[in-house]
């Protein structure tokens, strides 16, 4: 019998755990580390490892690691193009307070290629909101340049409001990982999504039919991603307060459209990443709701048609396009999966380099080596439809109470495949995990023996 997709779909939970834990212990240790910790650098006062971006351009891959929300900055990290990264910041001056007035947003849009004045900028990051002459989202780049891209005239009143009066509000930010991306903002406060298309600095607005929004709940647009499917870009915004994610479709030039609401499940929403999950060349959505995860065919939500219906559920989708649904998964090591906050974080990245992608889910809450809270991060492999398969576990071998682990996470790209590096606010903290137990022997470098 088949079961209910949002069933967990894979068996071994424990079996496969054990042999994942191998290179997440060694952080402590010397030489080639197969886990590095990034040094936090002294200015950044206010947290760190709040947030993270990651883009590569000409084989260069860099990391931003950001603070608390609002009242920090960032630190760009060089991890070059091999087994030797920088661990010391490159670079502090990411919505730092220093010659622009900015507030730091709780997500980034990262771009290979910008374009500000006609003039094309290198590896730059949509990191806050502030003024850089005028106000706007503020984007910096390697070259240290920053600039503003100019918001909708209703997110500008508060904008110029927040600047005034020294009272941020959040704009979170997302890119697909093109490298002329299209950028992704939303304005939870005024419940607003706009994008900026491919190369552009104009902002488009995100219109939803009536009776989607709630003007009392304010988590509209918390959690976003984009999707490049062929020449078309998806939209998803998370309105995890509603536990429903809205979608758009663009042609990434011009206008959008609405098509359709994924809910149903408690929390859906919670957060959202794009990426190559199967083996099609296009972005697969991730979501993850108060205690699972779901992959749904990104082929699949790009033929939804336009619609003005309010409804959400998963009824629309076609047959077949729930790639797979899992729950939390615990090794020998790890403990409290009731209580880990297993889904907080989710991204997607290609750690065996073959070409479809792993979803990466964090649980900082989770137990490990009896230090509550240290928080974990869970590989699943979703190769086929009902296919799910928890794959391995990393965590810190300086694991300390409270690091939450997994609050935040991304997947840069090193050579030929993606590493993992994660947040661990609680106590300051940003790891690189660099091996993976799904990679072919003697395909890991130096730092995975």
């Amino acid at each position: 019998m088949r079961r209910s997709p949002f069933t967990l779909v894979f068996a071994g939970l424990l079996a496969l755990a054990a042999s994942g834990c191998s290179w997440s212990r060694f952080d402590d240790i010397t030489g080639d580390s197969p886990v590095l910790l990034l040094e936090k650098p002294g200015s950044m006062k206010a947290g760190f490892g709040v947030s993270l971006g990651t883009l590569t351009r000409n084989g260069q891959t860099s990391v931003l690691v950001g603070g608390a929300v609002g009242a920090s900055g960032a630190a760009l990290y060089d991890l070059g193009d091999g087994a030797s990264p920088s661990t010391t910041a490159l670079d502090v001056a990411y919505c730092s307070g220093g010659s622009a007035q900015c507030f730091l947003s709780s997500s980034f849009g990262a771009f290979a290629n910008a374009t500000s004045g006609g003039v094309s900028r290198p590896q730059c990051y949509a990191v806050g909101t502030g003024s850089v002459g005028t106000s706007g989202i503020v984007i910096r780049c390697s070259d240290a340049t920053e600039y503003p891209l100019p918001v909708p005239p209703n997110a500008l009143k508060l904008l110029d409001f927040s600047l005034r009066e020294s009272q941020p509000y959040d704009y979170p930010m997302a890119t697909d990982r093109t490298d002329d991306p299209v950028l992704l903002v939303t304005l939870p406060e005024q419940q607003m999504a706009w994008f900026y298309p491919s190369q552009s600095t104009k902002p488009s607005e995100l219109s939803a039919p009536k009776g989607v929004l709630d003007k009392a709940d304010k988590s509209f647009g918390s959690t976003l991603a984009v999707l490049t499917v062929g020449d078309t870009r998806v939209l998803a915004v998370g309105y995890p307060g509603k536990s429903e994610v809205l979608l758009w479709k663009t042609d990434g030039k011009s206008g959008s459209e609405y098509i359709g609401c994924l809910g149903g499940l408690s929390g859906l929403g919670r957060a959202l990443a794009a990426g190559n999950v199967n083996t099609d060349d296009v972005n697969d959505l991730v979501i993850s709701d108060a205690s699972n995860v779901h992959v749904i065919d990104g082929q699949a939500l790009a033929t939804l048609p336009v619609t003005e219906s309010a409804e959400c559920s998963f009824s629309s989708l076609p047959e077949g396009a729930l790639l797979g649904s899992f729950g939390c998964g615990s090794s020998t090591s790890t403990s409290n999966c009731e209580g880990s906050s297993f889904g907080a974080a989710v991204a997607v990245g290609d750690l065996d380099g073959d070409g479809d992608g792993e979803v990466v889910v964090g649980a900082p809450q989770m137990t490990v080596r009896g230090e509550s809270a240290a928080g974990a991060v869970l590989v699943y492999d979703v190769e086929t439809p009902a296919d799910a398969a928890f794959a391995e576990v990393k965590f810190l071998s300086s694991a300390e109470s409270s690091d939450a682990l997994g609050s935040v996470l991304a997947t840069p790209h090193i050579k030929g495949r993606d590493v993992i590096v994660a947040g661990a606010p609680g106590n300051g903290k940003a790891a690189l995990f660099y091996c993976s137990s799904l990679l072919p022997h003697g395909a890991a470098g130096s730092r995975c023996p």
